[in-house]
């Protein structure tokens, strides 16, 4: 099964067709994800992708050392939540697309653990990060759960400690 698309001529240019693509392949994966990158090839200086989560989709908290990223929502609503070196939870960015009104896009500067968890059934958005792109040069939060159900949890917990800062 096809998770990862790859559209990169000279002219890109993607519509609706390309939503339901990875909308229907996210959710006929085991890993509740599908993505169009638009970029030439992993070696890229810039790589950008639509992508397409379900939202049962769980990411361990990671930093990015010495890279950027930026999303751009365009379908439904997720929460970033982002942690110290230790742990703790610091700020939850909630986006959603434009005409749910609040934040459409969210940029991360400096390398900050962090996590994507979707707030709707489908979430599709554009993530541009600086390049090339190396599997290996993800630093996974040794403090985080790996396991699916302790990482639910966790990421529910991380979420309501923000929500309670940002009402105090």
């Amino acid at each position: 099964m096809t998770e990862v698309f790859r559209d990169s001529g000279a002219i890109v240019e993607l519509g609706a067709d390309w939503l339901t693509r990875l909308k229907e392949a996210a959710m006929r994966s085991p890993l509740g994800r599908s993505r169009v990158c638009v970029h030439a090839d992993d070696a890229a200086q810039v790589q950008e992708m639509i992508i397409a989560l379900r939202d049962d989709v769980l990411f361990r908290p990671h930093r990015h050392l010495g890279k950027t990223e930026s999303f751009h929502m365009i379908e439904g609503v997720i929460d970033i939540v982002i942690f110290d070196d230790a742990g703790a939870p610091v700020r939850t960015v909630a986006l959603a697309e434009p005409s749910r009104g609040g934040s459409f896009y969210y940029r991360l500067n400096e390398p900050m653990y962090h996590t994507v968890v979707p707030r709707t059934p489908m979430v599709v958005f554009h993530e541009t990060t600086s390049g090339p792109f190396v599997r290996t040069d993800t630093d996974y939060a040794q403090w985080a759960p790996e396991e699916p159900e302790q990482l639910r949890a966790f990421l529910q917990d991380a979420r309501a400690i923000t929500a309670a800062a940002e009402r105090a």
